[in-house]
């Protein structure tokens, strides 16, 4: 009799001891959709990312185009000061 409870006492604790590892499908369903959901995300985040540094960069072409046409008409405003004072001195 003790052997046979002693086995049957082992097995229970064996079981009760592999109780907490099992996990259920629809925990294990929940944190698949979680980690879809996370994924999908991410890869917005990447591509919303992707799309402001490529308008970032012709934001900075533009600005690069008009400080250059700011220098050459900067440049036509001193020669029309300039042929201007000469008219004047004449």
């Amino acid at each position: 009799m003790p052997r046979r409870f002693a086995i049957t006492f082992a097995a229970v604790a064996a079981l009760l001891s592999f109780a907490g590892c099992i996990v259920t499908t629809s925990t294990y369903d929940a944190k698949v959709r979680e980690v879809e959901t996370l994924r999908d995300a991410y890869a917005s985040s990447n591509r919303e990312a992707s799309r402001l540094v490529g308008e970032v960069e012709a934001l900075s072409k533009q600005v690069a185009e008009q400080k250059a046409t700011i220098e050459g008409l900067s440049t036509q405003a001193k020669k029309c000061e300039e042929t201007g004072a000469r008219s004047a001195a004449k």
